[in-house]
């Protein structure tokens, strides 16, 4: 027995896992009965998870034998599960102790009512007898028996209040715990309620602070949770520094379940290696301990770590471990695991079929409760995409979102060999286990569960095609979110009704459903990573269709409102910054940003703004003029998505190439024609020098300079700058500002991490051509440029410039994003987490980070979010960077003469950079040459 420390200890446990809607999380929760050995285990698929742990312990003060009598009968009862005979005499042991005084006895009676009225699913009466029993405690003076009994009650309000979906109390609640044994230096109490706390604020996605709260639990001082969740070793490196702390660690069941959640915070924070690690290591322990339980979970987040690192056997050999279990949910949840995993291939889709029938007998042997209740929503919403297999003929505007992760898990798999299916499920036998999951959560008064298990009925009708009905359902989960605020549940089903009223016809009320859901997703910015925690998830099909489908309503007709347009563009700054946060695993922006219309409107030169965004068959442009007056242009190009993303590839494919000049040339011309040449006209009317480009999928790829009109480049015409959003750090012009700089570079061949770099011959050139056009310099090069040097150049002193002559890469993946440092290879999060030294302890930005001979990585549509992202998360006001490497001599020129025209007075970083263009471009013709170069960020 654990925590032993009473004649009656009574403890419940509920781990259940958070995850994006429709995708597996798989986090476990359980519900775990110490004395009584009974344990419930269940998986979750795309619903929100809670875990607790409740320590409900008599402590008899001094009490007279009819009341000890009765503690003893009532606990007998509970252990055999006769809890309506245990309520029936805890009340009667709390009159007693009423009738004599005994305040405190009676209090403890009291709390004990409420944890087994909570195993009678009778909640009003458990919440009426917790809240008296507390009343009680509030009446005592601080002794230590009051407080052990203030804890015990406390924990069992917390069980009642995360069982009630009130998590966010229930996180309060859970520190109140920890407070309280921390004052009576109980240390295992108070850790115990540190992790309970720490799943709970998992729950609700706040991953960051229940790190905190984990290393407390397990006394870890000397590390933090940035550095525990983004320091990264190199592969070459066998060890994990970090690592030797946690195993120094006493084996204990706080470390078993300890070093779990710290492996699924690990997960979530996009360090898989680190997650499989600390996972592995609570294996290690709950082995030593002798823990089946924890030895259950520990394996299926090892399972969920490696589904993240995309290895589907490892995984699916995690979870049948752990569908051995004894214990009937633990199984069930290892199996929908299995489940939605197997039906991502279609190659196994067969096995899928012989499972489900398997786990939907099972989940009818389940008592009612929070825990089968999501089981039955995960199960219902795997069955709606085996049923809908295959998916490709689906339309996205009249099916419902869920499908649209049905899409996503398909996509993965592409090529595979479809196989025929012949044991689907019917719509009515989903239907009804939903129809169990609803009424489950109604019983027990879960309005969240009660939210998910409608907007899933409202779904299904919408597949089979009743369309009130799924209107019907879908409108009833809305309003439970309502009454309950829960926006990371409202957006999902707002938008499967703006998507039901699409596909009625009504336009307006799509529209209205859409804003309202995309409203949501911007209230949930620094959330909705957490809210969508697993590694793998793929946002461009789980949420980014959302920010499409509301744009294409929007921006329909011939002449949109201005209206419209303004919350078209709105919507596309939206999805450019969700990219990033989804990129990074947080929230990217929290400086105060300025609007762009801002700056156009007052600064010189003359400046205009494209937002380009592509939809099915149409590329649409919304162009800011300069004036406060002017109205916003739209353009729209007819093109099919397929040929765009074609033509832009095949350029992509030919910029780095010397030789395909004239490929170029064609292949830039047709970009031309569909992104600027129908604003031509307004551009020579308003007397335009800059443009300025808010660009979407594979146009971001293009350096805009090399754009072609028949006759002249883009980049002799205009200066030319990209953005990741509509709003920008308050920018400030160099003209303001002293010019100092921090140049660094690496010209030798080196290797790192299997990845070999060749000699850069003309870095020393380049640095010392930066240094003689800025008067105050410093330098790094090659053995001088490690990490730790960095570091310290840049607490010694703040650089307006930090130029960076070395190897790089930009890549969608994070791990894939880096800049070579002599002594390893430095990640886009390492070099972020160093460049913003500069803006600490109200320390200015960095006005331009310079990345020189970086190159975006091959075959990667969407390599130049690295580079927005480093641009971004730097606390650079503005970034250059190469989007292939020029290791030639005209690299030399190109940055002696950029920065000898950025010297002058009133010359923006956008016209410094197209002069050096223009200038190399007179010499060498060929776009390889001058065309890399990519300014990022504010322009002026």
């Amino acid at each position: 027995m654990r925590n032993n420390q009473s004649k009656f200890n009574t403890k419940l446990k509920n781990n259940r896992p958070t995850s994006n809607w429709l995708k597996v999380d798989k986090r476990l929760y359980r519900r775990r009965l110490l004395i009584l050995a009974a344990l419930l285990f269940v998986f979750s698929l795309g619903l929100p998870s809670f875990v607790v742990q409740v320590s409900a312990q008599i402590q008899i003060v001094q009490s007279q034998p009819s009341g000890l009598q009765l503690v003893q009968q009532a606990k007998r009862s509970y252990e055999i599960r006769d809890f309506g005979e245990a309520a029936r005499t805890w009340q009667q042991a709390a009159s007693t102790f009423a009738a004599a005084g005994d305040i405190l006895n009676q209090a403890m009676a009291l709390s004990n009512l409420s944890l087994t009225y909570q195993q009678l699913a009778e909640w009003d009466k458990a919440e009426e007898a917790i809240a008296q029993s507390l009343n009680l405690l509030q009446t005592q003076q601080n002794t230590p028996e009051k407080l052990r009994i203030l804890a015990q009650s406390l924990d069992i309000q917390g069980q009642l209040q995360l069982t009630t979906g009130q998590t966010e109390t229930a996180i309060e609640t859970w520190q109140k715990v920890a407070n309280t044994y921390e004052r009576m230096n109980e240390k295992e109490r108070m850790a115990q309620s540190l992790l309970n706390l720490a799943q709970a604020q998992q729950d609700l996605g706040l991953y960051p602070r229940s790190c905190k709260a984990l290393l407390q639990a397990l006394e870890v001082t000397n590390i933090d949770c940035e550095t525990l969740s983004k320091a990264t070793q190199s592969p070459s490196e066998k060890n994990d520094a970090l690592l030797p702390t946690f195993e120094r660690l006493p084996n204990s069941l706080i470390k078993a379940t300890g070093l779990r959640l710290l492996g699924d915070f690990l997960r979530v924070s996009g360090n898989l290696d680190r997650s499989q690690k600390v996972l592995q290591l609570s294996l290690e322990v709950a082995q030593n301990v002798s823990s089946p339980i924890d030895e259950n979970e520990a394996e299926l987040s090892l399972g969920n770590t490696a589904r993240a690192q995309q290895n589907i056997d490892k995984a699916l050999t995690h979870y049948k471990q752990a569908a051995t279990s004894t214990f009937p949910t633990i199984k069930i949840q290892a199996q929908l695991n299995q489940l939605s995993l197997l039906i991502e291939n279609k190659e196994r889709l067969s096995e899928a079929e012989a499972l489900w029938p398997e786990i939907e007998s099972e989940l009818t042997e389940l008592p009612a409760s929070r825990e089968s209740i999501y089981a039955r929503i995960n199960l219902a919403q795997s069955l709606i995409c085996l049923k809908q297999q295959p998916v490709e003929n689906e339309t996205t505007e009249s099916s419902s979102p869920i499908i649209q992760q049905c899409n996503s898990l398909q996509a993965k798999v592409q090529g595979t060999k479809e196989l025929p299916l012949s044991n689907t499920p019917s719509w009515s036998q989903i239907d009804e286990i939903l129809i169990a999951a609803a009424q489950q959560a109604k019983n027990l008064k879960d309005l969240r569960a009660s939210a998910y298990a409608l907007g899933y009925r409202g779904a299904l009708y919408q597949q089979s095609g009743n369309l009130p009905k799924a209107e019907e359902f879908t409108r009833d989960a809305l309003s439970l979110t309502s009454s309950i605020k829960a926006p990371d549940i409202a957006y999902r089903w707002q938008w499967q009704l703006g998507r039901l009223r699409r596909t009625e016809g009504d336009s307006n009320g799509a529209i209205a459903a859409y804003t309202s859901a995309f409203k949501n997703l911007q209230s949930l910015r620094g959330d909705l990573v957490s809210i969508n925690p697993e590694v793998q998830f793929n946002f461009r099909d789980s949420v980014e269709p959302l920010y499409r489908e509301l744009v294409d309503l929007l921006l329909q007709g011939e002449e949109p409102s201005q209206n419209n347009l303004k919350q078209a563009r709105e919507t596309i700054e939206a999805l450019q910054l969700a990219e990033l946060d989804n990129f990074f695993r947080e929230a990217c922006v929290n400086a105060k940003p300025q609007q762009i219309d801002l700056l156009v409107d007052s600064s010189q030169p003359l400046t205009a703004v494209f937002y380009a965004i592509f939809l099915k068959n149409r590329l649409e442009i919304i162009v800011k003029l300069p004036g406060k007056d002017k109205p916003l242009q739209h353009y729209t190009t007819f093109v099919s998505q397929e040929k765009a993303e074609s033509t832009l590839r095949e350029l992509q494919q030919a910029l780095p190439q010397v030789d395909r000049a004239k490929n170029v040339r064609n292949l830039s011309q047709q970009v031309y024609q569909w992104l600027i040449q129908p604003a031509e006209a307004e551009l020579a009317k308003n007397n335009v020098k800059t443009l300025v480009f808010v660009l979407d999928g594979l146009l971001r790829n293009i350096p805009m300079a090399v754009l072609y009109n028949g006759q002249q480049y883009l980049i002799e015409k205009y200066a030319v700058a990209l953005t990741p959003g509509l709003q920008l750090l308050a920018p400030r012009s160099l003209a303001q500002i002293k010019l100092n700089a921090l140049t660094a570079g690496i010209s030798e061949e080196l290797e790192f991490e299997g990845k070999e770099f060749s000699k850069l011959e003309n870095v020393e050139s380049e640095l010392k051509g930066v240094q003689s056009s800025v008067s105050s310099s410093d330098e790094l090069f090659n053995q001088k440029f490690t990490k730790s040097e960095f570091q310290n150049k840049l607490n010694e002193a703040t650089f307006s410039i930090v130029h960076l002559a070395t190897h790089g890469q930009f890549s969608s993946n994070p791990e894939e994003t880096f800049i070579l440092l002599w002594d390893r290879l430095l990640k886009v999060r390492d070099l972020d987490n160093l460049l913003r030294i500069s803006d600490q302890s109200g320390r200015r930005n960095i006005e331009l980070l310079v990345l020189s001979a970086c190159q975006t990585a091959e075959g990667d549509n969407r390599a130049v979010l690295g580079l927005a992202g480093v641009a971004v998360r730097a606390g650079a006001r503005s970034t250059l960077a190469t989007l292939w490497p020029v290791d030639d001599p005209f690299t030399t020129s190109f940055m002696s003469q950029f920065y000898q025209e950025l010297a002058k007075p009133n010359v923006t970083k956008a016209e410094a950079l197209q002069r050096a263009q223009v200038s190399l471009l007179a010499k060498e013709k060929r776009p390889y040459f001058w065309a890399p170069y990519t300014l990022v960020g504010n322009w002026l």
